[in-house]
């Protein structure tokens, strides 16, 4: 009985010492040994397993990710964007000295293209009131079997193309507004970013 006490109680002290000691080596040459906690410079290294006398166990070899290969003509592509992107922040940097440059911009932009959408809403009314008249005498001359409605159908035809024609014009300069409003609204919170940077 006592023989077997001392055999367990033996074997429980002798168990951390029985326990595999690992050990790798750094960039610089330099050893380290762990035996649970591997430390930073053991990290993507090459590791030993040895045993209490110093035999090695094994090797945990580390694993190297390949770097991805880098496609020529992308990293070309990405090169020409960012100096474009660059040569755009000086334009905008030389061109303007304050936000408010910016709205004036903008308004001088946009003046030619509201007086120009004002003369077509003026010529669109007309071509639309004429298009109504056309319309009511076209109706008026079927109910009374006018034999004059050919002929007012005839005119018809280039006044409704016409009222088509100025519609989409108008859909056009409002839309050219729109992409104005953006890219200036886009230049402006661009060239404040570029100034804070400045500061």
């Amino acid at each position: 009985m006592y023989w077997g006490v001392l055999l367990a109680t033996f074997f429980i002290f002798t168990q951390p010492v029985l326990a595999s000691m690992n050990k790798c080596q750094d960039d610089e040459g330099k050893f380290h040994y762990y035996a649970n906690i591997m430390p930073s410079e053991c990290q993507n290294k090459t590791t030993v397993e040895m045993n209490k006398r110093g035999v090695v166990i094994r090797t945990h070899t580390a694993e190297f990710k390949e770097a991805p290969e880098i496609d020529p003509a992308q990293q070309a592509a990405d090169e020409q964007l960012r100096l474009e992107a660059k040569r755009r922040d000086a334009v905008l940097l030389n061109t303007y000295t304050s936000e408010e440059e910016i709205n004036w911009a903008l308004d001088r932009n946009i003046h030619p293209i509201e007086l120009a959408i004002a003369g077509i809403e003026k010529r669109l009314e007309i071509a639309t009131s004429q298009l109504k008249n056309l319309q009511q005498q076209a109706n008026n001359a079927k109910q009374s079997g006018n034999p004059a409605l050919s002929s007012i159908q005839k005119d018809i035809m280039p006044v409704r193309r016409d009222v088509a024609q100025l519609q989409n014009e108008l859909k056009k300069n409002h839309e050219r507004i729109d992409q104005l409003k953006e890219k200036f609204a886009a230049d402006k919170k661009r060239f404040r970013a570029l100034k804070q940077q400045e500061l």
